[in-house]
């Protein structure tokens, strides 16, 4: 079995919503929409990657990760590039809702394979992750570069097209963890799971999570390119400097969070993304609000990783598992946009940011009060 696959699937994976990140600017002009009907516009395709994650982990029980991985990989590359070509704003707006619902797919059969193969070691499992965030910061300056020269966005969808269709023909050539065919677990019986199992708290932490990562990605960087007039170059750089350091995060702290505790390293994570958020929503300078993002962006990259090992701890096989929880983690990415859209358009991004801090607040005091990060057992 071999976990390289999937690591590049992670690069590929961030290099698509780093550039996204960095031109959500240029797609907002191009869709002729406000804020809040971006951020609606996000949820919606949200809402199609939270059914693909329900379905995907179930899938992935069934046929192996191999399959789902190879066979998504696919429909994605040909998505991306009829994306990239399609110039009508309805148009764009149906693939863009498409791209990303075919990503939740993607999504959760790399989740899958990363979590059978290092769930006993959460601190390896968060390292294995900053794959993602390193190509994150790798789409965000390729994308701020396109857009400095006078190129367009659509350049990146076209390249991670390309890559796509190669890394799905290594996928389906390549033994994957939890590759090989399972159970025949019945579609959307997953989610029972997680009352059984103790984990609906965890997983309603994990959507909280998500709703504050991809904030800080979208909104944060939207808010250093506007309303503090900082323009491309440090929007862009703010960005690749939060993706970054969230790479750096969890591939260095990783292993010594994950040591201590799932629970303790989410209590860090988040409340160091609440502080960040909220140096973000204060700081005078556009520097100084660079600087929160960043933090912010690195307190936060270490809960994702590590409430999928704690949900998966102890199972052979957690596609189910993991499949539910990372898609009660989408719905948290679907409410995000539109609820940080809808509020920023009533009273200002800045208040917008505010919830966001709140969220983390949050998500760092539920493993202290909860008991789902006892209730599927230590990692061993």
């Amino acid at each position: 079995m071999s976990l390289r696959p999937v690591g590049w699937v992670f690069v590929l994976f961030g290099i698509f919503w780093g550039g996204w990140a960095v031109a959500a600017t240029e797609l907002q002009r191009a869709l002729h929409l406000s804020t809040g009907g971006l951020g609606l516009l996000l949820s919606l395709a949200l809402v199609g990657a939270a059914s693909a994650n329900a379905i995907g982990g179930t899938l992935c029980e069934r046929f192996g990760t191999g399959r789902v991985l190879s066979w998504s990989l696919l429909g994605w590359a040909v998505l991306l590039v009829l994306g990239a070509a399609a110039r009508t704003p309805i148009v764009m707006a149906l693939l863009i809702i498409a791209v990303v619902a075919t990503g939740g797919l993607i999504d959760v059969a790399i989740n899958v394979a990363s979590s059978a193969a290092l769930a006993g070691s959460p601190g390896r499992l968060v390292a294995f992750h900053s794959r993602f965030n390193a190509g994150a910061a790798a789409g965000a300056a390729l994308t701020g570069v396109l857009l400095g020269v006078g190129a367009s966005w659509r350049w990146t969808w076209v390249g991670v097209a390309v890559a796509a269709v190669g890394l799905g023909v290594v996928c389906h050539r390549v033994p994957l963890p939890a590759g090989e065919r399972g159970e025949r677990v019945a579609l959307g019986g997953a989610f029972s799971l997680l009352h059984r199992e103790r984990l609906l708290v965890l997983a309603g932490a994990f959507a909280l999570a998500a709703m504050v990562e991809g904030g800080i990605e979208l909104w944060g960087v939207l808010y250093l390119r506007t309303h503090l007039s900082s323009g491309l170059l440090l929007g862009a750089g703010g960005a690749v400097l939060g993706y970054a350091v969230s790479a750096l995060a969890r591939f260095t702290l990783g292993p010594t969070v994950g040591s201590r505790g799932s629970g303790r390293g989410v209590v860090i994570g988040a409340g160091t993304a609440a502080l960040g958020v909220a140096i973000l929503a204060t700081a005078p300078t556009a520097a100084l609000a660079a600087i929160g993002l960043v933090l912010a962006a690195g307190g936060i990259s270490m809960c994702w990783p590590l409430l999928i090992a704690q949900a998966g701890a102890r199972r052979s096989r957690a596609g189910a598992v993991v499949g539910a929880v990372t898609a009660v983690g989408y719905l948290g990415l679907v409410i995000g946009p539109a609820a940080v859209g809808w509020v920023a358009q009533a009273v200002g991004l800045r208040s917008a940011l505010w919830m966001l801090a709140a969220a983390a607040l949050i998500v760092a005091v539920v493993p202290i009060r909860s008991s789902s990060f006892a209730a599927s057992g230590s990692p061993p």
